[in-house]
């Protein structure tokens, strides 16, 4: 157990570990070992099972054994393949976009691209206002705070105070939305055709968030905003490290814009490509993600029954409507109590604290997959059922 200090003694109450486990897969499911203790894994993001799928490890190992352990260049200068842009070309079909680029995580994809997309890069300082969801990822917020923009944040996957702060905005100024599609922490969904039509009537660029949702949600799985009528000046980013099984992420945009992050976005010009390994992984998954309805339909399954245990029991899971089911409790110390009772009883669920969300809202965060069972899920409800401080 690795301990991380702070000398700040306000902080120490809620000091974290970062907890090492070996990992098991046994009849499908990916359990966690902690301390010689085989745990059943309810905060995984591999949320069709793909991510010990024999398929992606053949797939990976081919591609090692033909390009090496790295590319070890940037794709600017030596480390582009065609098999790269075959895979772009693929996911810009499935998503009816006119371009698709990967790069390396999708916390380094926000924090680069949306300084490119507001005109905060080299030899360039365009004016731009900001409109963010204030329960938006921290890749997000870090990405909004390097424009040194204007950001103004709107009420929590609210439109209409989303188009009231757009109308108080001073016109002239260029404009982007910023949200996620499927909301991390809480599991919520947004209104993607509503987010649309707003951006138009204010003809702001539109920037949708699909880490969660994607492999998930939408045709063929990618996306709830994988569809023909797109917005015009619509950016949508994934990622490959939650239901791809696998690791980075994209961008789908327009061709013109493609070639704007291509020579302006220091996370694609300065980054060390994606290692084969991992490129043989993403090529294999994007293959398969359009046949794979049935674990899609199972996952949702899932979700759906342990909402509904929950909400027997008058639990507090917010306006979760997915695979991601917080236990909103808003106390750090009972949050941790239902954490180590769950742990102590083989389930590992972290507690999500503040900064991540608000302190009011603290919260243990249950990420449901494929490969979970009603008998898993049930043993859980019964578990939680047995806490008399909730």
């Amino acid at each position: 157990m690795n301990k991380i200090y702070s000398n700040n003694k306000k902080n120490n109450k809620k000091l974290v570990n970062i907890d090492y486990s070996s990992r098991i897969k046994d009849k499908g499911f990916d359990y966690l070992n902690v301390n010689g203790k085989q745990l059943y894994n309810f905060s995984s993001n591999d949320y069709l099972g793909l991510s010990k799928k024999s398929e992606l490890i053949k797939s990976s190992n081919i591609w090692t054994n033909k390009y090496g352990t790295s590319l070890s260049s940037s794709r600017l200068i030596s480390g582009n393949l065609d098999q790269i842009r075959d895979i772009e070309d693929l996911i810009s079909k499935f998503t009816f976009s006119e371009r698709t680029l990967i790069l390396g995580s999708g916390f380094l994809l926000n924090l680069t691209l949306i300084p490119t997309l507001t005109g905060n890069y080299i030899g360039s300082r365009e004016k731009f206002y900001i409109f963010s969801d204030k329960l938006n990822h921290s890749s997000i917020n870090y990405g909004c705070y390097l424009t040194r923009q204007k950001v103004i944040r709107y009420n929590h996957n609210d439109l209409n105070h989303l188009e009231y702060l757009l109308e108080k905005a001073e016109q002239k100024i260029p404009k982007i939305i910023i949200t996620e599609t499927l909301f991390s922490m809480d599991g919520d969904l947004i209104d993607v055709n509503g987010f649309r039509s707003v951006a138009k009537k204010y003809n702001a660029l539109l920037y949708f968030d699909e880490a969660h949702s994607m492999g998930v949600f939408g045709k063929k799985g990618f996306g709830l905003t994988s569809d023909k009528k797109k917005y015009d000046n619509e950016i949508v980013v994934g990622t490959f490290g939650k239901a791809f099984g696998s690791y980075g992420a994209f961008v789908t945009c327009s061709e013109k814009l493609s070639k704007k992050i291509i020579n302006l976005c220091s996370g694609l010009i300065y980054s060390t490509v994606l290692p084969p390994s991992v490129l043989g992984t993403i090529c294999k998954s994007v293959e398969m993600m359009p046949k794979l309805d049935s674990l899609r339909i199972k996952l949702l399954e899932n979700s759906y029954y342990l909402r509904r245990k929950l909400k027997e029991l008058s639990i507090n899971t917010g306006e979760s409507n997915s695979q991601i089911i917080p236990i909103i409790l808003g106390n750090y110390k009972k949050c941790n109590q239902l954490s180590e009772f769950l742990k102590k009883n083989n389930y590992f669920v972290k507690t999500i604290q503040s900064p991540t969300v608000p302190k009011v809202s603290e919260r243990i965060r249950i990420s449901l997959t494929a490969t979970m069972n009603k008998k898993m899920l049930s043993k859980l409800v019964s578990l939680i059922s047995r806490v008399d401080f909730l």
